[in-house]
Formats: C-alpha cells, structure tokens, sequence
C-alpha cells in the first residue's frame, strides 16, 4: 500500500469530485485486499464476497458528494491511513452480512455471549470462532474509536458516535470509562471462563463481573440486532 500516494489521491478528490476516479483506482486493490480478511463465516468462501464489500465502502465514500473523503482530509493530525480503512472496510463487511440471506439475523447464537463461548454447543461450531472474532474485534475497534473521538472533541463525541451506531449514549461512555476492564472480561468470556474465575483473574468482584457482561451483552444487542 502507497499511503503516500493514496493520500494525495484522497486529497484531490477531496478538492474535486473529478479526481474520484483516479481515487478509486489506487484504492480498490487495498480495498480487495482488506475485505479478503474479514471474518465474515460461510460468506468468506464466496468468490464474489470481497467486491461485494469493496462496493460497499466505495458507496460509504462516495456518498454525499464526498462527504467522508472530506471529513478524512480535514482530520488534524491525520489518522494512519490503513487502519482508517480497515474501520471502513469492517463496517461494510458487517453491512453485506445483514443484506445476506445467508446470514441468521438476530438469533440468539450471534448476540449472546454465553452462546459464543469456547464451551457453547452448535450445530455449525465453524461458525463460531469468526463469530467470536468479528464480536472482539468489533468491540475492541468502538473502545479505540470512542477514546479517539472524545479526545478530540468532547462529550459531543458521545451523542455523535451514539447516533451512528446506533446504541444509547450510555453505551458509548461506557465504553470510555470501562473499555480496558469490558474487553478483558469480553476475552476470558468468549474462552469459556467462568464468572468467578474471570473475578479471580483480573482482580474485580463477581459483581463487576456480571455488570461488565451485563453492558457488553446490552450493547451486542443493540449493535448486532437486526
């Protein structure tokens, strides 16, 4: 990946809708190349899946007359360009999987952590382990994400990433003030640990245990539910 030379190809379609084609051309093999890793279960193996996601995010950055190549160009610093485009790529990896029929929308499997873990039964358990690693991955990205924003802009940044994502507030400054502690019990859950034994190991009562469960399994819900 050219991120010197992407950057410039951002920058100008940022300054004329014109260059959007030039854009598309640097980008669309690093798109390809991320949307091939995504843990997205059985659709993975599909030979059209990564241009399906690619045409995903090319629509996200288009949209608006440029509105998210504009919004990148004016961040101050400016962010590491590739991973930039993995939280894009993820978001539209996520939205081709709720347009799959292929997909089983809201079951309690996908939004249930107890159901998610190393132990749990399954009549597919393949699935599971991309399961596990799109809920970690996707949590671990909104912790980072909701840190970055609030330090750049406020308390705003919780009304803002909370429309977005479309969760409550309360989710978001949660995930501020408790992500290092949501993500460690989120790990030691999805291995299959008790309750009592994630307590012992990260030195936190068996009550925040069950409090950090109980937000992490309000907030899957409310991002993963369709």
């Amino acid at each position: 990946m050219n991120e010197v030379l992407l950057w410039e190809r951002f920058r100008a379609a940022a300054a004329d809708a014109l260059a959007w084609p030039a854009l598309l051309v640097e980008l669309e093999p690093v798109i390809l190349a991320i949307a091939r890793r995504q843990p997205i279960g059985r659709l993975r193996v599909h030979e059209d899946t990564p241009r399906e996601i690619a045409t995903r995010v090319f629509g996200r950055l288009h949209a608006h007359e440029l509105a998210a190549v504009r919004k990148l160009c004016a961040m101050d610093p400016p962010p590491n360009l590739e991973a930039w485009l993995r939280v894009i790529v993820r978001r539209s990896a996520i939205d081709y999987m709720r347009e799959s029929p292929e997909f089983e929308r809201a079951s309690d499997r996908w939004i249930s952590l107890a159901t998610l873990s190393t132990g749990a039964g399954s009549p597919r358990p393949d699935s599971l382990a991309e399961k596990r690693q799109l809920v970690l991955t996707t949590v671990q990205d909104m912790v980072a994400r909701a840190n970055r924003e609030v330090r750049s802009h406020g308390d705003a940044a919780f009304t803002r990433l909370a429309l977005e994502w479309k969760v409550e507030r309360i989710h978001v400054r949660r995930l501020v003030t408790k992500g290092p502690q949501l993500v460690a019990v989120l790990v030691a859950t999805l291995e299959g640990h008790s309750q009592t034994e994630i307590a012992e190991s990260l030195a936190m009562t068996r009550r925040e245990v069950e409090l950090s469960i109980r937000y992490l399994e309000e907030l899957l819900h409310a991002r993963f539910a369709w």
